[in-house]
C-alpha cells in the first residue's frame, strides 16, 4: 500500500495543470450552453471552450473555440474570472480562464456532434443541470455574466427603483468607517460630474452629500447653515468675483 501511494504521489507531482478557456456568450439576456459527450464531463452542460493553444491569446482561443464548436462569431471579449478545478479522483486539474463575450453573427449549429449533443440559449438562473464542474464553480461562487458592478454609495430609494424596473439590486449596509469613506468618494464624484456637466442638478447632489457628511459628524443642517452665515458675515461670499493675484 505504501509503495502504491508513493507511486501515485510521484505521478501527481510530475503532472501539470491544463489551461482551458470557457466562453460565456451572451445574447438577449441568455447564455449559450451545450450538453457534453466528451469523456471528461459527459452528460453535463457547459459553454463553448477548450484548451489554450501555444502562442494563443485568451481572446483568440475564445473566438476560435466558439466558432469551431457552435458556428458563431463573438464580439466585445473581456476577462470575466478564473477557476481552479482539481479532481484527483478523475486525475484532472484544470485552470479555466473565463471570457465574457457578446454574440456577433452566425447561426448556432453543432459543429462537433461527436463531442456535444447540441447547443441552446438559457437564462442564467434557469440553466439545465448537471453543470460541467468549472461552470458549476463560477455559479457556486456567485458570479453572473449579466451583473454590472457599481461598488458605490447610492441614494436610499435607488434599489427600490431598480427593482421596480424588473432588475435585481444587490446591496449591503456600510458600517460607520466605510460610510464615511464612501461619502467622501461620493463628494468627489459629484463635484467632478458638476464640473463636467455644469448642471444645477449636480449641485443638489453635492449638497445632499455634504448634509450626510455633517450629519455623520453630529452637525445638523441648521447648524451648518449658521456656520456658513457666520463665515459669510466675517469674510464675505464670492458675489464680487474677486480674484487674488498676488500678495506683497
Amino acid at each position: 500500500m505504501i509503495e502504491n501511494s508513493q507511486e501515485q504521489d510521484n505521478h501527481l507531482t510530475k503532472q501539470r495543470p491544463k489551461v482551458g478557456i470557457g466562453v460565456l456568450v451572451v445574447k438577449d439576456g441568455k447564455v449559450l450552453l451545450g450538453k457534453r459527450k466528451a469523456l471528461n464531463g459527459a452528460g453535463t452542460w457547459s459553454p463553448p471552450g477548450g484548451h489554450l493553444e501555444f502562442g494563443e491569446s485568451w481572446e483568440m482561443c475564445a473566438a476560435r473555440e466558439t466558432l469551431e464548436e457552435a458556428g458563431i462569431s463573438i464580439k466585445n471579449l473581456k476577462f470575466f474570472t478564473s477557476t481552479n478545478d482539481i479532481r484527483l479522483d478523475k486525475g484532472t486539474h484544470y485552470t479555466t480562464i473565463w471570457i465574457l463575450a457578446e454574440y456577433a453573427a452566425g447561426e448556432v449549429c453543432n459543429r462537433e456532434p461527436e463531442k456535444c449533443e447540441g447547443w441552446d440559449w438559457f437564462v442564467w438562473e434557469q440553466m439545465p443541470r448537471p453543470l460541467f464542474q468549472p461552470t458549476e464553480t463560477i455559479v457556486r461562487q456567485g458570479y453572473h455574466p449579466l451583473s454590472v458592478c457599481h461598488d458605490k454609495l447610492v441614494r436610499d430609494k435607488l434599489p427600490e427603483i431598480i427593482e421596480s424596473h424588473g432588475d435585481v439590486a444587490i446591496t449591503h449596509v456600510a458600517d460607520t468607517g466605510e460610510y464615511r469613506d464612501r461619502l467622501r468618494a461620493k463628494l468627489i464624484e459629484e463635484v467632478r460630474e458638476y464640473i463636467e456637466s455644469g448642471e444645477t442638478e449636480e449641485l443638489a447632489d453635492i449638497i445632499e452629500v455634504i448634509h450626510s457628511l455633517t450629519a455623520l459628524d453630529g452637525t445638523h443642517r441648521e447648524q451648518l447653515q449658521l456656520i456658513q452665515t457666520k463665515k459669510h458675515d466675517e469674510r464675505g461670499g464670492f458675489e464680487k468675483r474677486i480674484v487674488l493675484d498676488q500678495t506683497r
